[in-house]
C-alpha cells in the first residue's frame, strides 16, 4: 500500500467534511467523499410549470453512482486535454485530486481586483469552458466557484450532475452558459460595472454560438412580466438572493434586447 493511498484513507476516516485537503510529500490534495445527488423539489415543481433550461433538474444518483459518473467525466475531459485536476486516487468511497489552485470566484470577487485583470481571468475560464462545448461535452455546474486558477491555469472541477438522456447537448451547453453568467451576479464588492454583452460576445466568438445571444434575448422577453411582478416592493423583499441575481440578470438581458432593437 503506497503511503499516499495510506494517507488518503486516513483523510476519508477522520474528516467529517464531505471535500477536505491533506499535505502529503510538501503537496496538497484534495480528498472528495461519496454523496449522492437529487434535484431541488422546487426546482423540478418550477421546472414542470416554465420548462427553461435553467431549471432543468438534474439526475437522482445514490453515492456510488454519483462518484463513479464523476470520475468517469474527469477521466473522459482529463484525455480529451481539458483542464482537470489529476485523479491520484480513487476507491469505491471516495477520489483524490491534485490540487487546482484557488477558485476563480475568490480571485474575482477580490474588492481590489482591476478590470483588466477581471477580464484576463474572465477570458481564461471561457476558454476552458468554451473547450468543453466545442468538444461536445457538458459542465452542469459551471459557476465561477467550479473554476480555479494555478500556474497560468484555468481547470474546472465538480463534476457530479447528469441529465436525462433525451435532453440534447446544445440545452446543456446553453444551460451552462445561463449559470456562468448568473454566478457574475453575486459580486457585489467590485468597483466597475461588469460588461455582460462583452463575455456573451468572447464565448460566442469562441464556440460560434450564435444563436445562444438569440436566445438569451428571447429569454428574458419572456419574462417581462415576472420581472415587472418581481419589481413590486412586496415581492421584491420577500424573495431570496438566489432570485433576485436571477431577475437582475433577467433586466440586464432586457436591455441588451431593446439596444438591438
Amino acid at each position: 500500500m503506497s503511503s499516499l493511498e495510506n494517507i488518503s484513507k486516513k483523510e476519508f476516516l477522520n474528516s467529517k467534511k464531505e471535500i477536505s485537503s491533506f499535505i502529503f510529500e510538501d503537496k496538497q490534495y484534495w480528498l472528495k467523499k461519496a454523496r449522492a445527488t437529487k434535484p431541488d423539489k422546487l426546482q423540478d415543481f418550477f421546472y414542470k410549470i416554465l420548462p427553461f433550461e435553467l431549471l432543468i433538474p438534474p439526475i437522482k444518483k445514490d453515492k456510488k453512482e454519483a462518484l463513479e459518473f464523476e470520475i468517469s467525466k474527469l477521466e473522459e475531459f482529463f484525455k480529451f486535454g481539458i483542464n482537470v485536476p489529476k485523479i491520484v486516487y480513487k476507491n469505491e468511497e471516495f477520489f483524490v485530486l491534485e490540487d487546482s489552485g484557488k477558485t476563480i470566484y475568490s480571485i474575482l470577487r477580490d474588492e481590489n481586483i482591476k478590470e483588466e485583470s477581471f477580464y484576463f481571468y474572465v477570458d481564461l475560464v471561457l476558454v476552458e469552458l468554451t473547450k468543453i462545448h466545442n468538444l461536445g461535452f457538458f459542465h452542469g455546474g459551471s459557476q465561477l466557484r467550479n473554476f480555479t486558477y494555478k500556474e497560468e491555469k484555468v481547470f474546472a472541477i465538480d463534476f457530479e450532475e447528469s441529465f436525462l438522456k433525451n435532453i440534447d447537448i446544445k440545452t446543456l451547453q446553453y444551460r451552462d452558459f445561463l449559470l456562468f453568467l448568473l454566478s457574475f451576479l453575486k459580486m457585489k464588492e467590485l468597483k466597475f460595472k461588469i460588461d455582460y454583452e462583452r463575455i456573451i460576445d468572447k464565448y460566442i466568438k469562441f464556440t460560434n454560438s450564435v444563436e445562444f445571444k438569440k436566445k438569451l434575448i428571447n429569454f428574458s422577453k419572456k419574462l417581462r412580466f415576472f420581472l415587472w411582478l418581481y419589481k413590486k416592493e412586496f415581492i421584491k423583499k420577500r424573495v431570496g438572493s438566489d432570485v433576485r441575481y436571477f431577475f437582475e440578470l433577467i433586466e440586464i438581458l432586457n436591455k441588451m434586447g431593446k439596444n438591438a432593437e
